[in-house]
Formats: C-alpha cells, sequence, structure tokens
C-alpha cells in the first residue's frame, strides 16, 4: 500500500513472516539485554548505603548522580532510536551493551566522586539503548496476536530478574570484596551477550523498509505522530519518574524506615523484583486478551492505592505487601508501556518515534532522583512516595489518547493512522 502524507510517500510494505523460533531468540536475546542493562543500572541504588559512605555524600547527593545518570538514559533513548533506524537495529544493540557493560566495570574503579558520576552518565547513554532497540525490534518480528507477551513479558521479566541477579551478586559479594566488585564484574555478561547477538538476523520488516525504496518521512509529517508522541510522553513520564523514584531509594527507604541493615534490604527487594517478573507477564497477558489500555488503566488503579499504602506502613511487615505490590505492578505498566509506544510508529521510523516518545517522558524524570533525595532530607521518608502516587493519572490520560492496538499486525496500525488522516483532510 502507498499513500502520501503532504507530498511525501510513505510506503507500507507487507513483511513476509518470521518463524515463531527466530521471534523468540530475538526476544530473549533483546530481553537478557534489558536484564544485564538491568544490573548495570540498578546496581547503584542497591547498594547505595555502602557507596554512601565510601564516596562520603548524603543522600540529595546520591540523588544528584542518579539524576546525572537518568540526564544519559534520557539521551541514550533518544540517540540510539535514531540510530537504530539509520543503520539497523542488531548493530545499534551490540554497540549499546559494550558501552554500559565497560563504564559500569570502569565506575567501580574508581572512588573520584566526579569520575564515577561520569561514568554513571556514560552508562545511562548506554544502557538507553537496551531500551530503545529491543522493544521495537521484538515487535517486528513477533505474533500479532501475543505481541504484548513477546515485547514486555519476555523483555520486561528480564529486565525484572536482572535486578535480581544483581541483588544476588550484591549478597554474594558485597559482604566479601565490597560494593565495587558488584560494579567490576558487569563486564562479564555484556561481553558474553555481545558474542551471542552476533547469531541474530536484522529484522526482516526494517530490512523490506529499506530496500524497498521507502521515502523516510520526517516523523513531524506523520500522520496522527503528534497524538501517539503526546501518549507515549504522558505514559512514560509516569513510568519513569515513578520507577526511578520509587527505584533509587529502595534499600535506603527499607534501612531508614524499618532498621534493617543493607544486607536485609537487598534480600526484600530481590523478592520485590521477583514478584515484578511475574506481574510482567500477568500485565502483558491481560493487555493481549483484553487490550493494552484496559490492562494498563488496571494496573495504574493498583499502582496508586499499593503506592499509598506502602507509604503509609507502619510495620515492615505490612511494607513487604504492599511495597511488593507497588513495586511488582512497575513491571507490569512498563512490560504495557514497552509494547503499546512500540505498535505506534511505521518501521520507517519505529526506532526514532519510540525513541522520542519514551525519551520525551523521561526529561522529567532525570529531576526524579534529586527531588526525591533532596525531600526525604527536608520532609521525610514518606511525604515523597506519597506524591508519587498521583504520577498514574498521567498514564490513564496517555492510554486515553492513543488508539487500541491488540491483536492488529503493525502494517495495519500504520494504514489505519493514514486513512483517518486522510479521512480528517477531506472533512
Amino acid at each position: 500500500m502507498a499513500l502520501s502524507v503532504g507530498s511525501i510517500p510513505v510506503q507500507v510494505p507487507r513483511a513476509s513472516p518470521v518463524t515463531f523460533r527466530q521471534a523468540l531468540f530475538v526476544a530473549v536475546t533483546a530481553g537478557l539485554g534489558y536484564g544485564f542493562d538491568s544490573y548495570a543500572v540498578n546496581i547503584y541504588g542497591l547498594v547505595l548505603p555502602q557507596i554512601k559512605q565510601t564516596l562520603h555524600i548524603t543522600d540529595a547527593q546520591a540523588g544528584y548522580i542518579g539524576s546525572i545518570f537518568l540526564l544519559g538514559y534520557t539521551i541514550g533513548t533518544i540517540g540510539f532510536g535514531l540510530s537504530a533506524d539509520r543503520w539497523g537495529r542488531k548493530t545499534t544493540l551490540g554497540a549499546s551493551i559494550l558501552l554500559y557493560g565497560i563504564t559500569t566495570s570502569l565506575a567501580g574503579l574508581t572512588t573520584n566522586i566526579a569520575a564515577f558520576t561520569g561514568l554513571r552518565f556514560l552508562t545511562g547513554v548506554g544502557g538507553a539503548g537496551e531500551l530503545a532497540v529491543g522493544a521495537p525490534y521484538t515487535a517486528e518480528v513477533w505474533p500479532a496476536k501475543s505481541r504484548a507477551i513477546g515485547v514486555g513479558g519476555i523483555i520486561f521479566s528480564l529486565f525484572s530478574l536482572g535486578y535480581v541477579l544483581a541483588a544476588g551478586v550484591a549478597l554474594v559479594l558485597v559482604p566479601r570484596f565490597g560494593w565495587q566488585s558488584a560494579f567490576i564484574v558487569a563486564i562479564i555478561p555484556a561481553i558474553v551477550l555481545f558474542l551471542i547477538r552476533r547469531g541474530i538476523t536484522e529484522s526482516h520488516r526494517y530490512v523490506e523498509v529499506r530496500t524497498s525504496g521507502t521515502a523516510k518521512p520526517r516523523l513531524w509529517h506523520l500522520p496522527g505522530v503528534r497524538r501517539r508522541l503526546a501518549a507515549g510522553w504522558l505514559i512514560y513520564t509516569a513510568n519513569a519518574v515513578g520507577y526511578w523514584g520509587m527505584t533509587l531509594f529502595l534499600t535506603t527507604y527499607i534501612v531508614k524506615k524499618f532498621h534493617a541493615t543493607p544486607i536485609e534490604a537487598i534480600r526484600y527487594a530481590l523478592v520485590f523484583f521477583l514478584l515484578q517478573a511475574v506481574f510482567a507477564f500477568l500485565g502483558t497477558g491481560l493487555a493481549d486478551r483484553i487490550g493494552r489500555r484496559p490492562s494498563a488503566i488496571l494496573a495504574a488503579v493498583i499502582e496508586v492505592a499499593s503506592t499509598i499504602l506502602a507509604a503509609t506502613s507502619d510495620s515492615l511487615a505490612q511494607y513487604q505487601v504492599f511495597g511488593a505490590v507497588a513495586i511488582a505492578t512497575l513491571g507490569w505498566l512498563w512490560g504495557v508501556g514497552d509494547t503499546y509506544i512500540a505498535e505506534l510508529f511505521p518501521t520507517v521510523l519505529r526506532g526514532t518515534g519510540f525513541g522520542i516518545a519514551v525519551g520525551g517522558g523521561r526529561v522529567i524524570s532525570i529531576a526524579a532522583p534529586t527531588v526525591i533525595g533532596w525531600a526525604i532530607m527536608h520532609y521525610g521518608l514518606q511525604t515523597p512516595y506519597l506524591a508519587l502516587a498521583g504520577l498514574w493519572v498521567l498514564t490513564v490520560i496517555g492510554y486515553l489518547l492513543g488508539p487500541e492496538t491488540k491483536g492488529k499486525e503493525l502494517e495495519e496500525l500504520t494504514d489505519e493512522a493514514l486513512t483517518e488522516d486522510l479521512v480528517l483532510a477531506t472533512n
């Protein structure tokens, strides 16, 4: 099918199907990248009590470092999204994992605050590439009827398990060798996965678009793009601010409020993220069955309630229940969100659209660690976490702005957007 947007032709090639085995291999390798990305980005928050002692920094300063990391994450999300459309999904993923693997390891070799902060910034840039490329890549090869399970379920559950891996490594290595050891060993899985990924093939949809002579329009000239980007920005403002606001100081919160030891706090966090992997499958399974929008809106309601109940818990036993649900539901929201945003843009600009939609939502999240760290120092532990509960209203608005995408082929979604634009233009 060939339609036009203004004077720019937009070709919508019909991609030949891939085998389920090929699709599964892409999803698992992309998911493993998410997992090691999760290790690299979350190890900081997991061992933050020990890092603060070694670097002699306050909660506020720890928040600044977290914000600088998220600045890199935002830049990387947009930059790697653009790169995926220009140089391909496979090549861009390879560059991403090497960058964040090397910089994470190097961060464990320094106790200089400036050097450590700079390396965390670069880890953010590289780690963002996994998100910006992995979800669109998997969406392009996974069957439409179960795409949310493939993109959000498999990939984000492995992201959650990456946190579990980081917690396990911290429990084993940190008491014996210090927090630096948990950073240094990150290079090992990064190199292993880089070598494994040499066996995956480029996205067949991307290859067909690149070889079909399809004109590459500017993103802003695509039909309905502003509405879809706005939906993405709202969804990922909530996702990113909520995730980093709640998880960066998770172990610090448990230590300070319930007087647990840092190692005990890591154990509790490990359990929370095991449940998060389960919720990623639960939420994306519902998204494939009842739709992206109702599944995500239900998760937003659960997130609001569980966050409030967790923040107001007076005992560790209560917090273990409500805090676990709040952290686990983040996996549900991210799993559905990753799938949904990847479905909103045509193949020719899927990486770019996904990167800008998610990256735009990350902009506000840059300030989240700084604001949360500052608020903890000035208002105590409860207030900033109660404030985070209001974020999920943005999720509801974002999904109501966008179309329902359940069960539809990516080309069909592109056709619908083009058709809607032509109808509006003639009315």
